[in-house]
């Protein structure tokens, strides 16, 4: 039998959806004006990216809990950490000038 070439798994799907979600952050980040709206928008969208990468590309949805527990920390932590620089940005430019 021949594999229809046009028969996506959900690899392929993960990946699609992937791509998708980059491109709308890249227009997002390069038409709209900044703000905290947009800031958590775009870190739900890393968070979302890094668990959708961790589940389907490494397979660490199959890992010991504790690799579990430590990437999925690593995948929310960030984006927390970026939108508390962008809500603190004049706090912390002014803790860091000379």
């Amino acid at each position: 039998m021949i594999k229809n070439i046009f028969t996506l798994n959900a690899l392929d799907i993960s990946w699609v959806l992937l791509m998708i979600i980059t491109s709308a952050n890249a227009l997002v980040a390069e038409t709209a004006e900044p703000s905290l709206a947009i800031t958590a928008i775009i870190c739900c969208s890393i968070a979302y990216k890094g668990r959708r990468i961790m589940d389907h590309f490494m397979e660490l949805n199959h890992a010991n809990e504790t690799i579990q527990f430590f990437m999925r920390s690593y995948f929310h932590v960030f984006p927390v950490l970026i939108f508390l620089s962008d809500l603190f940005s004049e706090e912390l430019a002014s803790l860091t000038t000379i």
